[in-house]
């Protein structure tokens, strides 16, 4: 069954326009965009491999490793529903099924993510096709999918951002289809509601995005005189779907009571995320590169003049700029919502906002270096592919040159102090103060039933601990109720630890005295964590303010202050 489409236009003109955006001349795709495509793909899937040889999971991967590992799809969901991760189902659903078939090894849960990243870019190469020719598709997709920080840093991490960015990518075909296509029909309303439902169940963004992508169809139906409610309805009917999440969510964010982690945003926060001050969506030096290649094209004989002269947008082009547009725009909303109800604003959850940018470069390619004339010459004149050809080429191996280059990590607990101080005391239990870190060693360490994380809501809440230790507690209070078997012995409360042990060490940051203030602004601060985040307060309310307990500093050479805490016998 079809649904026509509603028009203000009168029949003719409504009839050139269908015939314009249907029967417009798309590009097809070649031998040089299989291969473009399995080269930049690859790459994706190497540096995934390469990183993940290097690195652990770290606190926020095993948020996810603990969930989609579990055995039982029951008390999966029950733990979902508890304060961990405040994060929709979808991607734990998916990964729980992937973990069932290929383990739950950190290889495994992130070449998932990295399926994700590829996933995304080979829809977004495809819908874009239609739109520009080769190069310029290339240009915008490889900047930004091969050289941006966020995309590469989430490429190889067991989190939800690949399937997030995949299914924007899914939603940005679909939107171009609804603008190639004349007539509707029922099988693609319901394929966009899913979508959309998806998105939305995938990361809390989503609801942002999916309400871009129905802006961006009001605006552009705007622009060419058109009218489609049922479209329309078919994102707000998925948006009905918050409704079945809304109970899990609200205990959710009660872990981020009395105070969120974020902290607000400022102004170079907003410029981070436009690439102007950090390589956020495109790799520094692929963008000044960029810049000079548009810079010689400009200043040349004319060519400013013929670019304004010719800056002709044919109507092909407009739903793909709109759409564009309205993804790239979402940071300032959130940007402004952060700043006025509540802070939320971090780069990676705005990950769908990479497909503006590969659309903006994209446009920029094709009508500048890229263009239709430009691309007749280099055709009669084989030489002049070197240099692009050089460009590609580089720019689809730079995720493994970024895998190289990534630093391998430490087996976590073994290089936590000086081997000398670890084996004088390694018959001591030790408490560590901060909960990522608590986290990994429980995971990891050799001696992991030796860690231990201490459950103290005074300190949580002192006005010098920093904004996360609240929410730090809340979650190991949850991980505690959910998954027994991993922290029951290990999570216990300040008044139960002292009782047991008289004498143990503890693992704190460098600066363990450091007091965080509560109000800050900006993410871009150095040492963010450390100075404004969390600075833990358990030896200072609970041991330094006790005559009972010698504490004496030991070394923070390796980073960590390590302490050592006697209990003083009392004389007789």
């Amino acid at each position: 069954m079809e649904i026509k489409e509603i028009s203000s236009r009168a029949p003719r003109e409504q009839g050139l326009l269908k015939k314009s955006l249907s029967n417009s001349k798309e590009s097809k795709l070649t031998g040089w965009d299989y291969t473009i495509l399995v080269a930049s793909i690859s790459g994706l899937l190497l540096s995934c491999i390469i990183i993940s040889s290097k690195k652990y999971f770290w606190t926020d991967e095993l948020f996810s490793y603990y969930m989609t590992s579990e055995p039982s799809l029951g008390r999966m969901l029950a733990a979902f529903h508890d304060k961990l991760n405040n994060t929709p189902l979808l991607y734990f659903l998916l990964g729980w099924g992937w973990d069932k078939l290929f383990g739950s090894a950190e290889l495994s849960l992130r070449l998932f993510s990295s399926l994700g990243m590829a996933a995304a870019l080979l829809l977004t190469w495809a819908t874009l096709r239609r739109t520009y020719a080769l190069w310029a598709t290339a240009t915008g997709t490889l900047l930004v999918f091969c050289t941006s920080q966020v995309i590469l840093n989430q490429n190889a991490e067991a989190r939800m951002y690949g399937l997030f960015l995949a299914l924007s990518a899914m939603a940005f075909l679909l939107y171009d289809n609804f603008y190639r296509n004349t007539t509707i029909s029922y099988k693609f309303l319901i394929i966009n509601a899913l979508v959309h439902v998806a998105i939305i169940h995938t990361h809390l963004f989503g609801g942002f995005y999916s309400g871009a992508i129905l802006v961006a169809f009001f605006a552009t139906d705007r622009v060419l005189k058109l009218y489609r409610p049922k479209l329309y309805l078919s994102i707000l009917l998925s948006w009905i779907s918050v409704v079945f999440y809304l109970p899990s969510f609200l205990i959710q964010a009660d872990a981020g009571k009395p105070r969120t982690w974020i902290p607000a945003p400022d102004f170079v926060d907003l410029l981070d995320i436009y690439n102007l001050t950090k390589p956020t969506w495109i790799g520094r030096r692929f963008l000044l590169f960029i810049a000079l290649v548009l810079f010689i094209y400009l200043i040349r004989k004319g060519n400013i003049k013929k670019l304004i002269k010719n800056i002709n947008i044919p109507t092909t082009e407009i739903p793909v700029l709109i759409f564009g547009f309205c993804l790239l725009i979402v940071p300032i909303a959130i940007w402004i919502i952060s700043l006025t109800i509540k802070p939320i604003f971090y780069d990676r959850y705005m990950i769908p906002s990479a497909i503006g940018w590969v659309i903006l470069f994209s446009f920029i390619a094709s009508k500048t270096v890229f263009s239709k004339k430009n691309i007749s010459a280099i055709s009669k004149n084989p030489a002049l592919l070197l240099a692009p050809i050089l460009a590609l080429i580089f720019t689809t191996a730079y995720p493994i040159i970024f895998a190289k280059g990534f630093r391998k990590q430490n087996y976590p607990g073994t290089t936590d102090m000086l081997p000398e101080i670890a084996k004088k005391y390694a018959h001591l239990p030790k408490v560590v103060t901060s909960s990522g870190t608590f986290l990994e060693r429980n995971y990891y360490a050799p001696d992991r039933p030796n860690y231990f994380f201490i459950m103290d809501w005074k300190s949580a809440v002192d006005p010098n601990s920093g904004t996360f230790p609240p929410q730090s507690y809340k979650h190991m209070e949850a991980w505690k109720r959910n998954f027994p078997q991993f922290f029951q012995d290990n999570v216990v409360s300040s008044e139960d630890f002292l009782s047991h042990h008289d004498n143990f060490l503890v693992i704190d940051y460098p600066d363990y005295l450091k007091r965080c203030p509560l109000k800050h602004a900006g993410l871009h601060v150095t040492d963010l964590w450390t100075n404004y985040l969390e600075c833990p307060q358990w030896v200072e309310v609970r041991l330094l303010n006790d005559k009972k307990y010698k504490v004496t500093f030991l070394s923070n050479e390796y980073w960590f202050s390590i302490l050592l805490v006697e209990k003083i016998k009392p004389n007789l």
